[in-house]
């Protein structure tokens, strides 16, 4: 086989490859009816200010600003259309509108330089949390709910919103 002849068959397998791979799967695909997202507001409390030193209230600042921007958006996989507020004021309780106020019992956000140098759980950072669900006031569901990682704190974020959402798709299918 000649040198020309490998070129052109090296051209005609990579143009083959890339027209294949530019057509999508779902292309042609229905889509699934839209159903209706349960609207929710969510207030997010970090506990009383006066019972923490003021390192341990920055650490859940920094601990609701990430749940604040990641909660949503991981609700909304879940058929969840999310307010985020910042006080109980902000809610009004209109037909059909939930209350979820999730409130940090307890927070280790543990140690990076010991997670990364000794490793093997040393170091773990811990979240421990409870919820209530109201509509007009009364409460419908209420559970508490916790984990840690021996990772970056924010895997904890991310895996009790899983583990919320989850929870409350649950919830909803059953009504």
């Amino acid at each position: 086989m000649s040198l020309r002849h490998l070129t052109l068959f090296a051209i005609g397998l990579t143009s083959v490859f890339l027209f294949a791979g530019c057509r999508s799967s779902r292309a042609n695909t229905p889509r699934a009816p839209q159903v209706s997202r349960t609207a929710m507001d969510v207030l997010i409390q970090e506990g009383d200010v006066s019972d923490m030193q003021t390192q341990q209230y920055k650490y859940r600042q920094e601990l609701r600003a990430y749940m604040e921007r990641d909660l949503p958006r991981r609700f909304s996989r879940y058929g969840f259309d999310v307010k985020i507020l910042r006080q109980l004021s902000e809610h009004q309780s209109a037909e059909g509108r939930y209350l979820l106020t999730i409130h940090y019992d307890a927070y280790n956000p543990g140690s990076a330089a010991a997670r990364y140098t000794v490793g093997f759980g040393a170091g773990a950072a811990s979240l421990d949390l409870s919820a209530t669900l109201q509509k007009n006031s009364a409460a419908e569901l209420s559970w508490k709910d916790g984990c840690g990682t021996s990772g970056h704190w924010s895997r904890i974020v991310n895996k009790l919103d899983d583990n919320m959402a989850k929870k409350l798709r649950e919830f909803f299918s059953k009504r």
